[in-house]
């Protein structure tokens, strides 16, 4: 990688980490500042995840560090999001919970050498998301339920269909249950894997990241 791709590596990871960063601070402002104002700048931080993608595919930065550290920012900063919203809208409850069950799909899948790469369907729940979780924060008020059941049901709607595609996609993995050690590769090979954008674009569609850190390339 280039001293150009480099830079725009770093750039591109730091709006990605950026939202673990603001979700940390969503607790304190909430609660100090008001609903309107972390609805404004959550607006902020759920756009970040559309313009770290289009950099990272502009400059041809894509790896599986980016990969599997915008999927975990994005489930911290929704669960975060919506734990708070929970306040204004118990119907959110719902939302947390099926975050959680879809994070566990996705780490067990990983696991047993399962894509990485976001799906169609998980980057358009995360839309519906964002939607529901900003409006909540401007237009939901406890006293409001049928409001808030509106809002809601977008995100859990979505939630709901990513949870089904996701379990499916993984029970199809076929699983290989190895009785002698795994013997790994080279910290230096693990670093490439993870960094590099010419072994993303010629995995990110492939087995999973898993089956590369072996020696043997088999899980």
């Amino acid at each position: 990688m280039d001293k150009k791709r480099k830079k725009y590596f770093i750039i591109v990871n730091a709006i990605t980490l950026s939202r673990i960063l603001g979700s940390a601070l969503l607790f304190p402002i909430f609660f100090y500042y008001g609903q309107n104002v972390i609805g404004i700048i959550l607006s902020v931080l759920f756009a970040t995840d559309w313009i770290d993608g289009y950099l990272a595919r502009k400059h041809n930065v894509c790896t599986f560090f980016g990969s599997i550290m915008d999927g975990v920012c994005d489930k911290v900063m929704a669960i975060i999001s919506c734990l708070i919203l929970c306040y204004l809208n118990p119907f959110m409850i719902v939302s947390i919970a099926l975050e959680l069950l879809i994070f566990i799909v996705n780490t067990f899948a990983l696991m047993k050498n399962g894509n990485v790469k976001s799906s169609q369907i998980g980057k358009t729940k995360m839309w519906f998301l964002s939607l529901s979780v900003i409006l909540g924060f401007f237009l939901s008020k406890p006293h409001r339920s049928l409001i808030n059941f509106l809002i809601a049901v977008p995100a859990i709607i979505a939630e709901l269909i990513t949870l089904i595609d996701y379990t499916f996609k993984t029970l199809k993995l076929k699983f290989k249950i190895t009785k002698t050690k795994p013997k790994y590769k080279k910290f230096k090979d693990i670093k490439k894997m993870l960094f590099d954008p010419e072994f993303y674009e010629q995995y990110k569609d492939q087995k999973g990241l898993i089956s590369h850190i072996y020696k043997d390339g088999n899980n």
